[in-house]
């Protein structure tokens, strides 16, 4: 993957948070989800399914304060969508075979999510 502008990355395992991304002084907290296309099962097409909900007692979405973009990759096919973590409303998220293949998916995806973390800031 490889996005506009010069967006470097830091491996950073914390509780939420699994990449820390800066440009220049700003920065970005990043929890990744990971998800391999799943076969048909119980009549469904195949697909990928991505838990967004935390926690093993009680799930929690994820939560603006603590993190600010849910990564959701789709590893066979090295591809990766973002969403601003405030967009998240469900615990479970599925999506088609063809989905991770649009041309601009991780830009287009990646600039909407900042654009909503720099809306949050102001």
């Amino acid at each position: 993957m490889s996005l506009e502008q010069n967006w470097r990355v830091i491996h950073c395992p914390q509780d939420g948070i699994d990449v820390i991304a800066f440009l220049n002084n700003d920065f970005v907290r990043v929890q990744v989800k990971a998800s391999s296309l799943r076969a048909n099962q119980s009549n469904r097409r195949a697909g990928y399914h991505f838990q967004n909900g935390s926690g093993s007692a009680k799930k929690k979405l994820p939560d603006p304060t603590t993190q600010d973009i849910i990564a959701h990759c789709f590893l066979d096919v090295r591809r990766v969508v973002f969403y601003a973590a405030e967009s998240v409303n469900q615990y479970s998220q599925r999506y088609p075979e063809s989905y991770p293949h649009r041309p601009a998916l991780e830009q287009e995806s990646w600039d909407r999510a900042i654009a909503i973390i720099q809306e949050r800031q102001i």
